[in-house]
């Protein structure tokens, strides 16, 4: 029984599920080459419908990630504590309190009306789209949940998910048992820590809901406990359960820290370097996670914990959440922000509905791929010049052993933000400006540096306090501390906190890509390159061979391989 799903968030995108297992699922983005494209997705339907081999008609449930009926979402409505304008000695008066009042039944019926024109609008068009099939909704955090929790391979969990928001809510604790998400509390908007982290982005100059990651590289820069912490702290508390924003009205915040105007943070960027500003909001958001994480250990006594939602893209939070004490477990969930909300959908559909099982999630190659003529049709449209050979991972890893750059197409492209070796660029990891120059080279602007990846074997002997994270390993989705051996032979690809956001890859997961470390390592004693996504800066990383060429001739690189050719680029500088 095949269930298809598919989201028209901020990165729109399907998937299909049979048997409780990921066939095939793509976001729109990589198709359309718009960067966290939204919208109906009328390009994923199909591509995952090819990708797995069927037709509209073999669809029997499609499942949307969002709640339709008034009764749902009544009961998802913005909860409104009068206790939120009371924190650390904070009054709401009269006008705060109807502010936020009036907002809060404004957007309720402002979403309802959008929802309930576009579910008549989608109705319309499923129906002649999926003659035969069924359809069903299903909450935004209970689909954030269910993609987490039904592909870690564990039979209980705690389950955390938060972002900016979905269906009201934005901050959720559930409890995986069997087959079965539960949901423990909710944390509904306008106390966002979405929100929390996409203002911070756009308060120092960066684009919201794009360059976060660009903040927590900058905050490694700082001092987290400088004044700035003192003065931001009470804008995010942990309250038992829930996460609270005590001075968020709507998309605005309260008049104590008019940010928007030029009191506090005009205060901060005038007194303070922005490391120190980014520092402080990534540690109270670390802090009041890891409280969160604390209170539901004291109260269930769960020992594993899954995450997903955009929040958890901050690789690392989620180092520190799995050094909470008595957590022994970490899964993230790949796809972990609304990219990932259709397979979470499908998943909870069929598993719940339809007698599947959940299992670990192996790998995240769930993309398409491309046939060996397909991509030397496209070499020769470009004219490059280009050799075949049956073993390319020993050339490759030859011209890695010489500091050459390679860009690496190949296979099924990775579901999910993070490049994982089949749309990858590669460079050893020994020289630590290499974040400068190939940054440069590809019109980014980056404060992290580059990731590696790792012979699985090799793991301990790199990263420390490894066990009971290795499977987010495999997705790059947490952060370790690295070892001495780490620092002194991959300098390149440890940060300036000491920590990596390695990829841990094993044989069986991808035996191509390897073989390519494997026999690096043999030239040169390192078990590691440098990871980074193949796309140019802003881009969607690349989906095609088509893709991959231009942003290779763009980037002005030296190799390319793709496939089974070694392209060689004669205006690389």
């Amino acid at each position: 029984m095949a269930v298809l799903s598919f989201s028209q968030e901020h990165e729109a995108g399907a998937a299909i599920i049979k048997n409780g297992k990921i066939v095939a699922a793509i976001n729109e983005e990589r198709l359309t080459r718009v960067k966290n494209q939204d919208g109906f997705p009328y390009l994923s339907i199909p591509a995952v419908l090819r990708l797995a081999g069927m037709t509209h008609n073999d669809i029997e449930h499609v499942v949307i990630p969002e709640i339709s009926k008034l009764r749902d979402i009544l009961t998802n409505l913005p909860k409104f504590p009068l206790e939120v304008f009371k924190a650390k000695g904070v009054r709401a008066g009269f006008v705060d309190v109807l502010k936020h009042l009036l907002f809060s039944t404004a957007i309720i019926f402002r979403t309802y009306s959008r929802v309930a024109v576009q579910h008549f609008k989608d109705n319309r068009r499923l129906k002649r789209m999926f003659p035969r099939a069924k359809f069903h909704r299903v909450e935004h955090h209970v689909c954030h949940a269910a993609s987490a929790y039904l592909t870690s391979g564990f039979q209980e969990a705690m389950i955390v998910t938060a972002d900016y928001w979905g269906d009201f809510v934005c901050t959720m604790l559930s409890i995986g048992r069997g087959k079965n998400v539960e949901v423990a509390a909710r944390s509904y908007y306008p106390n966002s820590v979405g929100h929390y982290y996409a203002s911070l982005t756009t308060w120092l100059g960066f684009r919201a809901n794009r360059h976060e990651g660009k903040i927590l590289g900058l905050a490694a820069f700082g001092n987290p406990t400088s004044p700035v912490y003192d003065k931001i702290k009470d804008m995010l508390i942990c309250d038992g359960l829930t996460v609270r924003c005590p001075y968020m009205i709507g998309k605005l915040w309260h008049k104590k820290l008019p940010f928007f105007k030029n009191s506090l943070m005009r205060q901060l960027q005038a007194e303070h370097p922005r490391e120190d500003i980014a520092a402080a909001f990534q540690h109270r958001l670390e802090e009041v996670f890891v409280e969160l994480v604390r209170n539901a250990y004291a109260k269930y006594k769960i020992d594993t914990v899954v995450l997903a939602g955009g929040v958890f893209s901050n690789v690392k939070l989620n180092q520190r959440l799995f050094e909470v004490p008595g957590i022994k477990h970490l899964y993230v969930f790949p796809n972990m922000s609304d990219g990932g909300l259709a397979a979470g959908a499908a998943l909870y559909y069929d598993i719940h509905q339809n007698g599947s099982l959940g299992t670990a999630l192996e790998n995240a190659y769930l993309g398409p791929d491309f046939s060996e003529s397909e991509i030397e049709e496209e070499i020769k449209r470009a004219g490059l010049p280009y050799q075949r050979f049956d073993h390319i991972e020993a050339k490759i890893a030859e011209l890695l052993a010489k500091n050459n750059v390679v860009a690496r197409f190949n296979g099924k492209m990775e579901y999910g933000p993070r490049a994982l070796g089949n749309r990858s660029i590669l460079y050893p990891a020994v020289d630590p400006t290499v974040n400068d120059w190939l940054n440069k080279k590809l019109r980014r602007t980056e404060f992290m540096p580059f990731a590696p990846v790792t012979m699985w074997e090799y793991g301990d002997l790199c990263y420390k306090n490894l066990k009971g994270a290795e499977h987010p390993a495999k997705f790059m989705t947490v952060t370790f501390d690295c070892t001495e051996f780490m620092r002194q032979h991959s300098p390149a690809a440890v940060h300036v906190d000491g920590t990596a956001r390695p990829q841990l890859i094993r044989e069986q997961d991808n035996p191509s890509y390897y073989n390519i470390l494997k026999e690096y390592h043999k030239l040169t004693g390192i078990p590691t390159l440098v990871n980074t996504s193949y796309n140019m800066h802003e881009e969607p990383i690349v989906c095609s061979p088509n893709d991959a060429i231009r942003s290779f001739q763009q980037g002005h690189l030296e190799y390319l391989a793709i496939g089974h050719f070694l392209v060689t680029n004669p205006e690389a500088e």
